[in-house]
C-alpha cells in the first residue's frame, strides 16, 4: 500500500508539480527540492523511502548527487531513480557504480514511473525482511493481517492493557477512514462538483471551472484518463482562446487563436501551413459548394498533401497545447462534441505532451521578463547573419535574425515564419541576452 516518502530532486517547479499531482494520487508523501543540495539536505532530514534525481541541475548535477548520497553509509540502500532528458548521455556503466537503481528519460509515462517506484520499494522491504528473518532469534510466528481478513482470535491472558493503547488504536482508525476518504470519496466529489450545471445560459457543458482553481494540466489528464470524447475551451480573452478536441482520451487537434476575427481552419492553414490568401479562400469555397472534408481539398487541389497537412496539423495542435499550460488565469469548459472530421491522422498522449509542455512553461515565464508582448520591434547590433555561425548560434536563431530589421513586430516575425510562437520567441530572447539584437528605441 502506498503512503511512502518519495523526494523529488527537480529544478524545473512545473515538473515538480507534476511529478507530486502523480505520485499524491496514489497515496504517496512528497518531499520537494529544487537543486541538488537542497535535495541532499531534504534527503537527510527526511529519510525518504525512494528518491527521484534529476540529471541537469545546477549548483550539483545528478551524477553528482548519486554519488555524494552513495557515500553516505546511511544512503547506500536506499532506491535512487535518475530522470533525464532525450539526449542525455547517461552510460548504464557509471549508473552501477553510482548504484542508480533505474533511470527514465523524459517524457515518460505515469504509469510506468509508478510501477517502477512500487518495484523498488517492495524489493527494498523484501530484502529488508529477508536479513530481518536471518538476523532474528527464534520467535512464535507473526500472523499477517491482509486487508479485508479477519483480526486474529484474542489470547487468554488477562496482562493489563498498556497505556494509550485505546487511545492509539481509536487514532489510527481515524486516520485510516481519513485516508481512504482522501484517495476514493474527496475525487468523486471533485468530479462532481466540475459536472455540475453551467452557470452560463450559452454554456452546455458538463464541466467547467477557472484556471485559479483547477491546473489546466489537472484537467487535461482528467480528459485523457476518462477517455472523453468532445471539446475543451480555454479563455483568457476573446481574442485568447484555445480549442483541444479530445477523442477516447487522445488530444486529436487545438488551435490558439490569437488575432480577433481569425477562424481555427484559417489559423492552421494560414499560420502553420503557409497558404496564401487567395489558395486558402479557394479551398475554402470549394469545400463548402462540395461539402468535402478540407484536406481532401487541399490534396484535390495539390496545394498540401496528406502528410504535410498532417505534419502541420500535429505541430498546431502540440503548440497551442503547450501554450495553455503556461496560463495561470482564465476560464475552461468542456463539451461533448465530434473532433472535426480531419483531424483523425493526429492522436497525441495527454502525458506525452505534459513534461515537454512544463519545461516550456518554466522557459516562457523567464522569457516573458524580457519580451511581455508580441507588439515589440528589435533591431540588430551587427551586420548580418554570417557572423552568427562564427558565435554558434543554431539554424533556427539565423532564420529569426535575418527577419529582425528594425520594422517588423515580433508577431510578424511569427507569421512570416514556418514556426511556432515558442521557437520564434525563445531565438529571440537568445539573442536579446548575447546582444545580438536590441529593442528599437
Amino acid at each position: 500500500m502506498a503512503g511512502e516518502k518519495i523526494l523529488d530532486i527537480d529544478d524545473s517547479p512545473t515538473v515538480q508539480r507534476l511529478i507530486e499531482m502523480i505520485l499524491s494520487s496514489q497515496g504517496y508523501q512528497v518531499v520537494l527540492a529544487s537543486d541538488g543540495e537542497e535535495g541532499i539536505a531534504k534527503a537527510r532530514s527526511e529519510r525518504p523511502a525512494v528518491i527521484l534525481v534529476d540529471f541537469v541541475m545546477p549548483k550539483m548535477n545528478g551524477f553528482q548527487v548519486c554519488k555524494t548520497l552513495k557515500e553516505d553509509p546511511e544512503f547506500c540502500d536506499t532506491p535512487i531513480i535518475l530522470v533525464t532528458s532525450k539526449g542525455d548521455k547517461v552510460g548504464s556503466k557509471f549508473v552501477d557504480t553510482l548504484g542508480i537503481t533505474e533511470y527514465f528519460t523524459k517524457p515518460f509515462q505515469p504509469e510506468e514511473l509508478l510501477a517502477k517506484i512500487r518495484e523498488v520499494i517492495d524489493k527494498r522491504q523484501a530484502a529488508a525482511g529477508d536479513a530481518l528473518a536471518v538476523s532474528a532469534p527464534a520467535r512464535a510466528p507473526i500472523r499477517e493481517l491482509k486487508p479485508g481478513a479477519a483480526s486474529p482470535a484474542p489470547t487468554q491472558r488477562t496482562a493489563p492493557q498498556a497505556p494509550g493503547g485505546l487511545e492509539a488504536m481509536v487514532r489510527a482508525l481515524v486516520e485510516q477512514i481519513l485516508a481512504e476518504f482522501a484517495k476514493t470519496t474527496l475525487p468523486d466529489l471533485i468530479r462532481k462538483e466540475l459536472g455540475k450545471p453551467p452557470q452560463h445560459a450559452d454554456n452546455s457543458s458538463g464541466i467547467q471551472g477557472n484556471l485559479a482553481s483547477f491546473r489546466i494540466v489537472e484537467v487535461l489528464q482528467m480528459l485523457g484518463l476518462q477517455r472523453q470524447t468532445g471539446r475543451l475551451v480555454i479563455k483568457r480573452s476573446a481574442a485568447d482562446t484555445v480549442e483541444v478536441y479530445f477523442k477516447d482520451g487522445l488530444i486529436v487537434c487545438a488551435s490558439s487563436i490569437n488575432m480577433a476575427n481569425r477562424t481555427w481552419m484559417e489559423a492552421l492553414l494560414k499560420k502553420t501551413c503557409k497558404l496564401e490568401d487567395d489558395s486558402f479562400r479557394h479551398v475554402l469555397r470549394i469545400s463548402e459548394m462540395t461539402s468535402q472534408p478540407i484536406d481532401r481539398v487541399l490534396a484535390q487541389e495539390k496545394m498540401v498533401d496528406a502528410k504535410t497537412f498532417s505534419d502541420c496539423l500535429r505541430r498546431h495542435t502540440e503548440s497551442s497545447v503547450y501554450k495553455i499550460m503556461a496560463w495561470k488565469d482564465g476560464e475552461f469548459y468542456f463539451e461533448k462534441a465530434s473532433p472535426p472530421v480531419f483531424a483523425n491522422p493526429v492522436q497525441l498522449k495527454v502525458d506525452d505532451l505534459l513534461l515537454e509542455g512544463a519545461r516550456r512553461a518554466d522557459e516562457w515565464s523567464l522569457i516573458q521578463q524580457k519580451i511581455p508582448r508580441f507588439d515589440i520591434v528589435f533591431e540588430p547590433m551587427i551586420g548580418n547573419a554570417e557572423e552568427l555561425t562564427t558565435r554558434g548560434m543554431s539554424e533556427i536563431d539565423l532564420k529569426v535574425f535575418t527577419y529582425v530589421d528594425g520594422r517588423r513586430t515580433i508577431q510578424e516575425i511569427i507569421d512570416i515564419l514556418s514556426l511556432g510562437e515558442f521557437d520564434v520567441v525563445k531565438s529571440m530572447f537568445i539573442l536579446l541576452s548575447v546582444n545580438l539584437i536590441r529593442r528599437r528605441r
